[in-house]
């Protein structure tokens, strides 16, 4: 986005907070610093860890378009995705031999999603991952998304009242996709908007060990995976996209080189890590209950350390119950504090609570050098330090 258009924007915004009477909204001055960020806003969402929401089935055609030279011309390069979003090192590990360049686009729904790219790696980026003992999580998979509106109208970003969703995940053929996926996988994903694109790159823990069993990247619209959006056929292990979904559901195949498979390590991670998650359990499938989009809050420093202090006894007492893993709350109480240390350092954060208690949270930060104030007659003050 060009400063121009950034300008524009403020403008926009600025008039209509001034031809109001009332004063205005802390959406309303999350909206007006947005615009003063690099580019578009940085999102770094937290992972979430609750049960699989799904809705109801409707009829919806899942169209399927060919690569075409157009599409590996007209997007942003997985390396400068990563670039955009001020990964300098993830953006070199893009540009690597190592590196997978796939450019295939799948059409569902309202959108049109593409795969760029992958890489696979150790240490190949400038923002780690930690596991639950505070140790930096060195072997992963990053993947590149594009995704796009199908009528060609730009994605809005989280700070637009329709903001949509969408669970992007890796899954493993022969495993079970309710029990192995980006929860489980250690998973997380940062995205930005450009030019009217969402750029979304997915990183969770190495699965090119998993090669020789064969790898997928599924797409759903929702925060988490949906039994009601894809088909898992026990038999073959073979997961595909079910066309009858209400909604947007897209299944790519990962072309990782099988000789990058690791059958021993592939089998220690499954023992040692999965081994909590990977049961003969049953689907949990709430197919039949209504999923509503969920109420916005913008909070302060003072807020969300409420809300996450309440949230923290919650998920105690589940464990207590044997409902929840205590390194499952330790993922999420790293991730409290990681927010809270956004929030003391400028950002503004967002959280968006939906009825099955989920719960999703996404921090932007103005640029250095502004400052945005409401003054006592209500008109939003962006000023110089």
């Amino acid at each position: 986005m060009t400063i121009k258009n950034e300008k524009s924007n403020v403008d926009l915004l600025l008039r209509k907070a001034l031809t109001s009477p009332e004063k205005p909204t802390p959406e309303l001055i999350q909206k007006v610093k947005s615009q003063y960020v690099k580019e578009e806003p940085v999102l770094r969402k937290s992972t979430i860890r609750r049960s699989f929401s799904t809705v109801a089935a409707a009829a919806m055609a899942l169209v399927i378009f060919a690569t075409t030279a157009f599409a590996a011309s007209y997007f942003l390069k997985p390396s400068d995705v990563a670039n955009q979003l001020g990964d300098k090192t993830l953006s070199a590990a893009f540009d690597s031999p190592t590196a997978v360049n796939i450019n295939q686009s799948i059409t569902s729904g309202d959108y049109t999603f593409t795969l760029l790219g992958l890489v696979s790696g150790k240490d190949i980026t400038d923002n780690p991952a930690y596991n639950s003992n505070g140790d930096i999580l060195g072997d992963r998979t990053y993947t590149v998304v594009a995704i796009q509106k199908k009528d060609g109208s730009p994605m809005p970003t989280a700070q637009d009242e329709n903001y949509p969703t969408f669970y992007v995940s890796p899954y493993i053929k022969g495993l079970k996709p309710w029990q192995v996926n980006a929860h489980t996988l250690n998973g997380g994903y940062i995205e930005n908007v450009v030019d009217g694109v969402m750029y979304r790159i997915i990183d969770c823990d190495e699965v090119a060990m998993f090669a020789d069993r064969g790898l997928y990247l599924g797409v759903n619209t929702g925060s988490f995976y949906n039994s009601e959006a894809f088909n898992y056929d026990e038999n073959t292990g073979m997961l595909t996209a079910d066309p009858d979904f209400d909604g947007a559901s897209v299944v790519f195949d990962l072309p990782i080189d099988k000789s990058m498979a690791n059958p021993e390590k592939a089998q220690t991670y499954l023992d040692e890590v999965l081994g909590e998650f990977i049961t003969n359990a049953p689907i949990v499938n709430n197919s039949k209950s209504e999923v509503k989009a969920g109420t916005k809050h913008v909070m302060s420093y003072g807020e969300y350390k409420a809300w996450a202090d309440k949230k923290l006894d919650e998920m105690k007492a589940l464990v207590e119950q044997g409902k929840y893993s205590k390194s499952a709350m330790e993922l999420d109480r790293r991730g409290f504090d990681s927010n809270l240390k956004d929030i003391k350092n400028g950002g503004t954060l967002t959280l968006i609570e939906h009825v099955d208690g989920s719960y999703e949270t996404s921090i932007s930060s103005p640029v250095e050098g502004y400052d945005v104030t409401v003054g006592d007659d209500g008109g939003i003050f962006i000023e110089r330090d």
